[in-house]
């Protein structure tokens, strides 16, 4: 690696160009004399120290996801992870690790029940919610965002495609993941539902079948007693 590639991410970093920036400015006063000599490149020198010394480093996530399997805890950590990258990444970052974290939520119980760790589908889940995300972004909120966007590293990409492509590879890993809870949870329901039809059915059945019998009975019972009414040779009949 060569002394511009050690350099590069130093001169895309926001401090260098504040910094730069400041000591234009003092480059301007020398410029139109209103500093001069020694005195205006001090002037510079101190504007661009200053510029440096002020403007914050590029810096990671700044955010800790505990380990939890509380899920109130999980989606407010979502919630302040978005919050917190909202104006630190491009909008495609910014709204793929939206759709990622929806897919999470979906997937997550709605009472704020905790998440069965035995279940792989919901241990991923959690897994992409606390560790996988953050870590992917870390890394990348790390490097200069000027740097990341348009410096084409060796595998003909930039740090911010890496990162797309990390991030498209979990969103549709988190999309089959909620179909498949999805689909477990309306196999339970349809599971549930054939019970409870076979079971009313059945009864129903037995029911339907008495009331049948019952009214054949009263029927064959109705027409044993109106013959013997009308047979005069066994009495008078009282109905």
């Amino acid at each position: 690696m060569n002394l511009w590639h050690r350099l590069e991410p130093f001169v895309y970093s926001r401090r260098n160009i504040v910094g730069s920036a400041l000591a234009l400015v003092g480059l301007g006063l020398l410029g139109l004399g209103i500093t001069s000599g020694v005195i205006g490149l001090g002037v510079a020198a101190g504007l661009y120290a200053i510029g440096y010394l002020v403007t914050p480093p590029e810096r990671g996530l700044a955010l800790t996801l505990f380990n939890t399997e509380d899920t109130r805890d999980i989606r407010a950590g979502l919630d302040r992870l978005l919050a917190s990258i909202r104006y630190r990444v491009a909008d495609d970052v910014f709204q793929k690790c939206g759709s990622i974290a929806h897919s999470i939520v979906m997937t997550l119980p709605a009472n704020g029940a905790g998440i069965d760790p035995a279940d792989p589908n919901v241990n991923l889940v959690r897994q992409t919610a606390l560790s996988y995300l953050p870590q992917a972004l870390d890394a990348y909120l790390a490097i200069p965002r000027i740097y990341a966007e348009r410096k084409v590293l060796d595998s003909g990409k930039t740090a911010h495609d890496v990162l797309m492509d990390q991030l498209n590879v979990m969103d549709a890993r988190m999309r089959n993941v909620a179909d498949a809870i999805a689909k477990n949870d309306t196999d339970r329901l349809m599971s549930n539902v054939r019970f409870l039809q076979e079971r009313f059915a059945e009864s129903a059945l037995q029911v339907a079948g008495a009331k049948a019998a019952t009214t054949d009975t009263v029927d064959a019972a109705d027409t044993a007693d109106t013959a013997t009414a009308l047979d005069g040779s066994k009495g008078p009949r009282i109905l």
